[in-house]
């Protein structure tokens, strides 16, 4: 099963790629339109990047939720024990799911009255541009089910972006030690 969510993965990483370099190229084109004098004045790139911008960032966040590349402010976590700091891993990961399976349902509401709705400009249905909160949510929450499977059977989750006490990111010191870390805690106090 891992497989098969690594390919996803990677096909969404690619995908979010290409729909950044798109919406690159999209408000390029917009700006350009506007100042130079001999390119024409598009009306539909608007519409058309905020529609990139929507499936960039949906499918993005199922990304880097499955690589725990989101900012953790890890304060709490890291001054408790092993198990306690599982049970809050998972607690998260729940409360991800959660708040995904609401992106699904109220996407899919969201998409459906977009049926109706044709945008003046690119002359598509809003549902397209809707229709990414379902399908990013559905991806979220199939990658937070991965991730809690992975604390319950206590295998480590990818490494986390976290930012210390200092608001920083930890930095090794010349001993290779943690900056952040303090006598005390080094003799295991």
């Amino acid at each position: 099963m891992t497989s098969v969510l690594d390919r996803i993965d990677r096909v969404l990483a690619a995908v979010t790629g290409a729909l950044l370099a798109a919406l690159t190229l999209v408000v390029t084109f917009q700006v350009l339109g506007r100042y130079v004098p001999f390119i024409p004045r598009p009306l539909w790139t608007e519409e058309i990047a905020r529609l990139l911008l929507a499936w960039m960032v949906f499918l993005g966040a199922a990304v880097v939720l499955r690589r725990s590349d989101h900012f953790v402010i890890d304060l709490i976590p890291r001054r408790v024990d092993a198990r306690v700091g599982r049970l809050l891993q998972l607690l998260v990961l729940v409360l991800v799911a959660a708040v995904s399976v609401v992106l699904v349902v109220g996407g899919l509401v969201m998409a459906q009255g977009g049926l109706t709705r044709v945008s003046t400009a690119s002359g598509l249905h809003r549902a397209w541009g809707f229709a990414a909160l379902p399908v990013g949510g559905l991806f979220m929450v199939v990658f937070s089910v991965e991730l809690a499977v992975r604390v319950l059977r206590r295998r480590p989750l990818p490494e986390q972006a976290s930012i210390g006490a200092s608001g920083a990111p930890p930095r090794p010191d010349a001993g290779g030690r943690d900056a952040a870390t303090g006598p005390d805690e080094e003799r295991g106090r």
